[in-house]
Parts: structure tokens; sequence; C-alpha cells
């Protein structure tokens, strides 16, 4: 990336965050996820960070990747509320008799 072998394409600007400990320290932030495509346009790297009026990147706060394409396969973080909802609905789906058997009967 530092290389600029991948093209920046701004997938989402927020000018007004919803973190007031963000805005409290750095004034004027905005949120901002981008996607980095290769040469061919796939999507290589989604990330997410705050930057600063002047298009620097909040010192101290890394971007944090939400997706990342290697060596063919599409990795991404799930965020924690869809995990919780994903196991709840796997959890349900188990312990529930089977709908045809009961039909049957």
């Amino acid at each position: 990336m530092k290389a600029g072998e991948f093209e920046e394409i701004i997938k989402e600007y927020h000018p007004h965050i919803a973190y007031p400990e963000v805005i409290a320290r750095h004034p004027g932030a905005c949120s901002v996820t981008t996607n980095y495509i290769d040469e061919d346009g796939r999507v290589i790297v989604e990330l997410h960070y705050f930057r600063m009026p002047d298009g620097s990147v909040i010192t101290g706060k890394r971007p944090d990747p939400k997706l990342l394409f290697e060596d063919g396969v599409m990795y991404h973080q799930e965020k924690k509320k869809a995990r919780l909802k994903r196991l709840a609905a796997e959890a349900a789906a188990r312990d529930e008799p089977n709908a045809s058997s009961r039909s049957n009967e």
C-alpha cells in the first residue's frame, strides 16, 4: 500500500461522527470507511479510520481493517452484535424440534 500499488476509494464519509470522545480530543475529525482496490478492481482491504480536516489520520489511531482479501480468500471480522445474534439463531435452530416430523404425526 505504501508503494501506491492500490487505489483508495472512499466508501463512506461521515463528518458528524457519534464518538464524543474522539471529537473532544480531535475537533473536526470525521469517520471514513474506505476500500483499497487492486489494478483489476478487486477490493483488497476495507478500512475504517478517523481523519482530520487536513486529510491526516488521527495520530496514534491506526486504521481498523474490516475486510482483507489475501490469497483468494476474503476475511472479515464479524461485529460482536451480529455474532451474538447469529449464535443465538443457530442455538435456537438446534434446540427447535424438527417441524417436518411434527407434521407427520
